[in-house]
């Protein structure tokens, strides 16, 4: 397992989420969550945006980005403290990722020495995006307060 994993994908010229992930089935690689919250009016910058953090979780855990293993990254905003809205909430939030299915049964640690707070780490991501591709970096991190126990 690696400390980081990247990816990137071009969305230029695209004109649905149904074209980012090509013959994979959208209802596999978006959980329905994800679907949920992209088609509410977001971008398909967005859309590649979710893809591409997904597929850095991936590379950082070392596994194909199968439709199988896509659909068992989730990538949803995180509500921060600060934020007093309701699911209708405007601002942005960090992502958070979540593993389901048989990834969240993998070791949750990278090889190596243990993570600085003696636990499992974490898996943080960054996404950006410009108008014709998306970025993400996947981190492991150490647990941090705004995690709910660190």
């Amino acid at each position: 397992m690696k400390r980081w994993g990247s990816a990137i994908v071009g969305h230029a010229g695209l004109t649905s989420p149904r074209e980012l992930v090509g013959d994979m089935p959208l209802e596999v690689v978006y959980t329905r969550a994800e679907r949920l919250r992209s088609a509410g009016g977001r971008t398909l910058q967005h859309w590649a945006g979710r893809l591409a953090a997904k597929r850095a979780v991936l590379r950082l855990l070392g596994l194909p980005p199968t439709p199988e293993h896509l659909g068992q990254v989730e990538i949803l905003p995180l509500p921060t403290t600060a934020c007093r809205a309701s699911r209708a909430c405007l601002d942005g939030h960090p992502p958070a990722v979540r593993l389901h299915g048989d990834l969240a049964a993998l070791p949750p640690r990278p090889e190596g020495p243990a993570a600085p707070d003696g636990g499992a780490g974490w898996i943080r991501v960054s996404i950006s995006h410009t108008d014709v591709r998306a970025m993400a970096l996947a981190v492991r991190t150490r647990r941090l307060p705004e995690d709910g126990g660190g």
